[in-house]
């Protein structure tokens, strides 16, 4: 099987809305002739210039408390999320955002309706590319070697669910402030998204609903997500499981911060 009949096998198609995770060595070791720019032009072919391909971009260029923190410049600061997101933002006919603390990377439809300027206060939430993107007919999410650890959409739901402590910063014992950091200055956040390792309860549920159908293939473990298949569903689950969505106790300063705010709210 070629990576074209995977994608096929997957259901990408014309006119789909692709939100891209990839764990590109995973995708190497099952499909040895791809590169970064192979597969990510065998995307884009599929889905056409009628679809977008949105890669999250983020740099965590938080303002903090130590002196000297990094700065997001749009067309120099690299991505912090892998590979194939870091070469992905620098292409030709790519556009990025400019959240100083979670930009994306987008081709296709998309650009018509979300330019580089933007820069939500709320960048994973309203205003942002994902709150455009769950509005849009085909819009999927896909998992290329990854688990839901790496389900950027998962911040989206608990905002919108949303979770107790959606705007608590989990950061804080890092030093991180709620805002991003540009040449310009400061730009105050409504959240600062939290961990995500805890995400993949999230998807062991959407799976036992039979709404995420894994293929396996090579040795290489994918899914392609139907957003409005899981909408309802993953919401729910936020506003019923919050607690699943942090890290066990103890494991996780960041979960912890927010399980701890969590108790005293409730002890109060």
């Amino acid at each position: 099987m070629d990576f074209n009949e995977y994608l096929q096998r997957l259901a990408v198609q014309k006119g789909d809305q692709i939100l891209l995770h990839c764990a590109f060595r995973k995708v190497r070791a099952a499909f040895p002739e791809l590169g970064i720019g192979d597969l990510i032009a065998r995307i884009q072919q599929t889905i056409s210039r009628a679809g977008s391909l949105i890669i999250p971009s983020f740099t965590y260029c938080f303002q903090k408390n130590e002196p000297g923190p990094e700065r997001f410049d749009r067309d120099r600061t690299g991505s912090k999320v892998g590979a194939v997101s870091d070469w992905f933002w620098r292409q030709p006919g790519v556009v990025r955002t400019s959240s100083p603390t979670h930009s994306f990377a987008m081709w296709g439809k998309v650009t018509a309706s979300i330019s580089l300027a933007n820069a939500p206060a709320s960048p994973l939430g309203a205003g942002s590319v994902l709150e455009w993107l769950v509005k849009q007919a085909q819009a999927k999410v896909l998992m290329l070697g990854t688990d839901f650890s790496s389900f950027t959409l998962g911040h989206h739901f608990e905002i919108m669910a949303p979770v107790p402590w959606v705007d608590v910063s989990p950061w804080g014992y890092l030093g991180v402030k709620k805002s991003g950091l540009t040449p310009e200055g400061e730009q105050p956040l409504r959240e600062l998204p939290g961990c995500s390792k805890a995400f993949p309860a999230l998807g062991n549920y959407l799976s036992e609903m039979g709404l995420i159908r894994p293929l396996q293939i090579n040795g290489l473990t994918s899914c392609c997500i139907p957003i409005a298949d899981i909408y309802q569903d993953a919401l729910e689950f936020c506003r019923s499981h919050p607690l699943a969505l942090l890290c066990p106790a103890g494991s996780c300063p960041a979960c912890d911060e927010r399980r701890r705010w969590y108790s005293d709210t409730l002890a109060r």
